[in-house]
């Protein structure tokens, strides 16, 4: 009896709790259904402008020494002096003089070499002098001899008669010396004339020897073969150089080049439509402050690396560059001219979802409108597609952007 007391109570609190709920569910009033607002974003746009455009390339470069040359030693010698700008970095004018070599043993030189000159010069005369008394001699020898021959004609008729076999002997043997005398002067004579041709030709030797001399005096003076500036400065004062050691590496300060890396698409695009020179600016950032370079490209690496995905090519800068202090070896940036782009629309990149859509506003509404992509201006897109002149294209990006959202354009 007890156990059923026990068991009976929580039943009755069970059937209690029931009997509430339900009647709480049947006395509960019914509240009307909340309508769901449509949500309206509001978004930025810009509109569209069809036209052509040319986009820059902005491009990192490094400026690179378009001539320079490694200046040798062309005589050996102790270098007596240097110029006031013979340092790293000077700036020297074409014709310069940088240094100079003790000249002792090339003026000694010089001087034995035209002393040799002036001595073959001295027997080339004495050899024209003998040379025209030779040939008087030789006018007076063949006067005598036709003498002699006309003496002897006139013998030859009177012998036997008038003259003697012996006066007609000596008259032969007169005419026959003078002969003799003759060829021996004309084989004098040609032997003179053999010895002018040769100390002729040694004269022309101890000139070219002489000019030589000259030469190497002129060389214990290096010039700048042009303008620009110096580097890697390798002697002093006092050092005794060989023929061939270097002294210095002169830069060209007319020459200075921007080398510009182009990947391939890159420069497909920049030259499709025209060929070098192109013009091109140089900026050169540095102490907080941008200079302005003008720039032209006129020349393509000779060799493309395909390892690189692109080439190489070079703008030269405006020539008067020695009074800057831009060098070789700085990164500057290059503005570069792209092709031209027929009847394009120039958006900020936002615009662009995926790779083919933007959004137009009509009516409050997104449309969809399927674009290609065609060039890049930095971060601005050019497109081409079903865009209308004039129509809004959406700016802001959100998630629930779709065709028939309905946008509040921000004012």
């Amino acid at each position: 009896m007890i156990q059923f007391r026990k068991l009976i109570v929580p039943v009755g609190f069970l059937l209690g709790a029931v009997l509430i709920a339900g009647w709480l569910r049947a006395t509960k009033s019914d509240s009307p259904a909340s309508p769901i607002a449509e949500r309206v974003w509001t978004v930025d746009t810009t509109p569209t402008v069809i036209s052509d455009f040319q986009p820059e390339l902005h491009l990192f470069a490094e400026i690179v020494a378009g001539r320079a040359t490694n200046l040798r030693a062309l005589v050996a010698g102790t270098v007596e002096s240097v110029g006031a700008n013979f340092a790293n970095g000077g700036v020297v004018e074409k014709g310069e003089v940088l240094l100079t070599m003790d000249p002792f043993f090339r003026d000694r030189d010089l001087m034995e070499q035209r002393a040799l000159l002036r001595e073959a010069i001295a027997r080339l005369e004495e050899l024209t002098v003998r040379e025209e008394i030779e040939g008087l001699l030789l006018f007076e020898d063949r006067t005598q001899l036709e003498i002699s021959q006309n003496d002897l004609a006139r013998y030859k008729e009177l012998v036997g008669e008038a003259v003697s076999e012996r006066k007609f002997d000596e008259a032969r043997l007169a005419a026959s010396r003078a002969n003799t005398q003759v060829l021996m002067r004309e084989q004098q004579l040609a032997a003179l004339n053999a010895q002018i041709d040769q100390q002729t030709a040694v004269i022309d030797k101890l000139s070219a020897v002489v000019e030589r001399a000259l030469r190497n005096r002129e060389d214990t003076q290096m010039r700048a073969p042009f303008t620009g500036y110096l580097a890697d400065i390798a002697l002093n004062e006092g050092m005794h150089l060989s023929a061939g050691d270097p002294v210095a590496r002169l830069i060209d300060s007319g020459r200075l080049e921007a080398r510009i890396f182009l990947s391939n698409a890159q420069f497909a695009s920049a030259f499709s439509n025209s060929s070098f020179p192109k013009i091109a600016v140089v900026n050169w950032k540095t102490g907080g402050k941008t200079r302005i370079f003008d720039a032209t490209v006129e020349r393509l690496e000779s060799q493309v690396d395909p390892t690189s995905g692109g080439v190489h090519v070079y703008a030269r800068l405006n020539p008067n560059m020695a009074s800057t202090a831009l060098r070789p070896g700085a990164i500057v940036e290059v503005v570069l001219l792209d092709r031209v782009y027929e009847k394009v629309m120039r958006f900020p990149e936002e615009v662009l979802h995926g790779k083919t859509t933007v959004y137009a506003v009509v009516d409050g509404r997104l449309e969809e409108r399927n674009v290609n992509l065609v060039g890049r201006d930095g971060d601005w897109v050019l497109l081409k597609g079903a865009l209308v002149e004039g129509e809004h294209i959406v700016l802001t990006r959100f998630m629930e952007i779709g065709p028939g959202v309905a946008v509040t354009v921000f004012q």
